[in-house]
């Protein structure tokens, strides 16, 4: 148990690394003068790619560090868990969100509206794509536990990086 937690609070570290960055430099693109939504969007965009690589970096070791330890147990769900566990802060700040927000707010609730607004915000493009709505904050809940899923189970199974060279060769040999 020691070890699960261990390894689930690694990706929630990750997660909360690239939403720490994205809050950090927000203020970039929030004082662009022209089209502010947009340049928000594209700025998600940037943090999202950034914390797809920190997290599916971290899921990979963490199935490489279980594939030859024999007190981890490991199976190939393990990682999508491990997502689950790690998202679970930031669930309960959405909760929390939805039950105290309201558009007339006093300047502590104000502040926790700004967290939770920054909590997600590598997933903002996917939220404001999607219009808001209820399976917008679903799928960006989803995503981290599908990345680390993903990428804890080619961490187990001795795969480093998806292999595209094998197809790229083949093609080559046909078009001689």
């Amino acid at each position: 148990m020691k070890i699960f937690i261990k390894n689930a609070s690694r990706i929630l570290f990750a997660y909360t690394i690239a939403a720490a960055v994205f809050t950090f430099f927000v203020i970039a693109p929030l004082n662009m003068a022209n089209n502010r939504t947009l340049w928000l969007l594209a700025y998600s965009f940037v943090m999202f790619l950034f914390m797809f690589f920190i997290i599916s970096r971290t899921a990979l070791s963490v199935g490489k560090s279980e594939r030859y330890d024999p007190d981890a147990r490991p199976f190939s769900a393990k990682g999508f868990i491990y997502g689950w566990i790690a998202m679970v802060p930031y669930l309960i700040l959405g909760l929390v969100h939805c039950l105290i927000y309201d558009n007339s707010l006093e300047l502590g609730l104000r502040i926790f509206h700004y967290l939770f607004r920054c909590a997600l915000g590598p997933m903002y493009f996917m939220i404001n794509t999607l219009k808001y709505t209820w399976y917008a904050f679903a799928v960006a809940y989803s995503v981290v536990p599908i990345i680390s899923g993903i990428w804890y189970f080619m961490g187990l199974k001795g795969i480093d990086k998806p292999e595209l060279k094998r197809k790229l060769k083949e093609d080559e040999d046909f078009l001689k």
